[in-house]
């Protein structure tokens, strides 16, 4: 099982989570964040661009599957495009269910 979280722009949310779903990743979260990080076109009159934060948990044969969407949807070659981290996860319970694991991923 991994956590698969990515810090994308704003405007490849949409076209992304739809890919996503064709995917069969079907549950993730999505959060509004601001930052930086080489982009040379900051604006100088504030620090923070707004980029979308997405975290998805998923089985192990699903990571490699997220990274190749979200890299094909969000590459546009330009500084910002984003990051994807990818983490190990020791265990994932459904809280409505008590499944565990990549059953309570599914």
């Amino acid at each position: 099982m991994k956590k698969v979280e990515c810090i994308i722009r704003p405007e490849n949310l949409k076209k992304l989570t739809d890919e996503l779903l064709l995917e069969g990743i079907a549950g993730l979260t999505v959060t509004e964040v601001k930052g930086f990080g080489r982009e040379v076109t900051r604006p100088e009159n504030y620090l923070f661009l707004p980029k979308t934060k997405l975290e998805m948990y998923v089985t192990d044969s699903q990571a490699e599957d997220a990274v190749k969407v979200i890299t094909r949807h969000c590459n546009d070659g330009k500084f910002g495009s984003g990051k994807i981290a990818i983490l190990p996860m020791e265990d994932c319970v459904r809280i409505r269910t008590g499944e565990r694991k990549d059953e309570a991923i599914l």
